[in-house]
């Protein structure tokens, strides 16, 4: 019954949203105003858009998907027939904790046709002898290449190229712990399906109570799992997210190994995956556990370095898409074309913001409607969208505030997402940084400048509102409302900007 009142909303939630898209086309379309209101009411429509489009892609995956998905085919391993596998942890300078828990781990996998590789790219010395160390201790394989090149793809296709012999590879990163039935599992999967290119399985995060940043993150993660993911596998378009995941060898030599050109190699290399013919697919019954960056200086470089490799392959997915059509079918263009626009919310949230702010301020009027037909055509797709979207969460046993905190981290996130669409498109090659663990640090007060620009403008604008509230109480009421809003959200880099209370990690 709650999935299917789940579907209900969402088609409600379909409905309002292409009323209010097109109410908003032909208002626009005849509207009668000078140049700057035009260019004004062009870049809010353009965020709208990208907002509507979004929003319209979760409402299929909940229509498509509204509860938890079915269990794959699967075939029943003989444990004299296993087929190869071979495990890889990619490090370079990790902490020897972080990779003795995982190295541990991967001891404690009950599959026995393994075999287990520390791929070392450490520069310095102590991190040689340590994986050195590492490598004896637990009686495991130690790579090392000669010329670096490509960063973690560079070495991985190093390993493909020299060392690999098996018919599966299965990659984690250095702070994964899977668990003991992990291979057995997702191997089953794979042997159930010649034409499986890859499986992508979802991770958990165990340390979400050492700081406010790390727990939206946990949050943040669940829902790009538990929902988007899920919403993809049944058409086919799950891409691998880099860690967790195994690896039918004869796909990723098909494609000639992990596309070294862009710093989120796992997103490029699924495209070519796909188009070669092979499939993918999520399954959610393979645990494996890891840990959420626990500072915001490292979660906004880990989320810089992910916008930026996504929207550096848009370019490739829309040249794709132009160029051979039916390679992929459109489901799959669709949801490519999704995930790797995803990362210009930042953009279209700045938009957003400061939309009503050039109103109350310099009277540059962005939103040429009625303030009475804009309640009657925006609040029922506001109202249907929050009612689905909760809906989906809640049978998840998520809390309202689990909710809340996984949404707000996403807009928090704008100015080092414009960053990251900056190099993005521009091409600009960006270092690649791994998310250090057990970091104390904090964002210097002076490098959070967009903040307090676009608090203080928030600010101004209000005061400006509230003079002005009484020539046109309807619309500026609007707007003083959407400040209010973007204000409340943007009040939250405060309390994320904490230092992690690693003693209790």
């Amino acid at each position: 019954m709650i999935r299917v009142k789940a579907q209900i909303l969402a088609l409600f939630t379909i409905i309002a949203l292409s009323v209010y898209f097109f109410v908003r086309v032909i208002i626009l379309s005849f509207s009668g105003y000078s140049i700057i209101e035009q260019i004004a009411a062009v870049a809010l429509f353009s965020a709208e858009i990208h907002a509507l489009l979004h929003s319209l892609g979760y409402m299929i995956y909940i229509v498509r998907k509204p509860g938890r998905l079915p269990d794959p085919p699967c075939v029943k391993l003989d444990n004299n027939k296993l087929p190869h596998v071979s495990i890889i942890v990619a490090a370079r300078h990790e902490p020897e904790e972080v990779l003795r828990h995982t190295l541990t781990t991967f001891h404690n996998l009950r599959y026995k046709n393994k075999e287990i590789y520390l791929l070392d790219d450490s520069s310095l010395p102590t991190f040689k002898r340590q994986a050195d160390n590492l490598a004896k201790e637990f009686n495991i394989h130690l790579f090392r290449r000669g010329k670096r090149h490509g960063a973690k793809a560079g070495i991985i296709n190093d390993f493909i190229n020299k060392k690999l012999k098996s018919k599966y590879l299965v990659i984690f990163d250095a702070d994964q712990n899977p668990m003991p039935d992990f291979l057995e599992k997702v191997v089953s999967v794979m042997e159930a399906d010649s034409l499986l290119g890859f499986v992508q399985t979802p991770q958990s995060y165990t340390n979400s109570e050492v700081s406010p940043i790390a727990k939206n993150a946990a949050m943040q993660q669940a829902i790009f799992y538990e929902n988007i993911c899920e919403g993809k596998s049944p058409v086919n378009s799950v891409f691998c997210c880099g860690t967790n995941v195994i690896f039918r060898v004869a796909a990723l030599r098909s494609v000639g190994g992990f596309d070294e050109e862009s710093i989120t190699e796992d997103f490029a290399t699924s495209v070519k995956i796909h188009i070669k013919g092979w499939k993918s697919l999520y399954y959610s019954h393979a645990k494996t556990f890891g840990m959420a960056p626990e500072s915001l200086p490292q979660y906004f470089k880990q989320q810089v370095r992910w916008a930026t490799g996504n929207l550096s392959i848009l370019r490739k997915i829309l040249w794709a898409f132009l160029t051979h059509p039916f390679k992929l079918k459109f489901v799959q263009w669709w949801e490519y074309f999704l995930s790797s626009t995803y990362y210009l919310v930042g953009i279209a949230f700045f938009i957003l913001m400061i939309s009503p702010i050039n109103f109350l301020l310099f009277n540059i009027p962005s939103f040429f409607i009625h303030p009475e037909i804009y309640l009657v055509v925006y609040l029922p797709y506001f109202i249907f969208s929050i009612m689905a979207f909760y809906s989906t969460l809640t049978t998840r046993h998520y809390t309202v505030s689990d909710i809340y905190k996984g949404v707000i981290i996403n807009f928090i996130n704008f100015p080092f997402y414009i960053l990251a669409a900056f190099y993005g498109f521009s091409g600009k090659k960006m270092k690649f940084e791994i998310t250090q663990k057990g970091n104390s640090e904090v964002v210097a007060w002076p490098k959070l400048w967009p903040y307090y620009a676009m608090i203080l403008l928030s600010v101004v604008a209000l005061f400006a509102g509230f003079i002005r509230f009484h020539e046109n109480p309807y619309g500026i009421g609007i707007n003083i409302f959407w400040i209010s809003y973007h204000l409340f959200i943007l009040m939250h880099i405060f309390w994320l900007n904490k230092k992690p209370k690693l003693e209790d990690n």
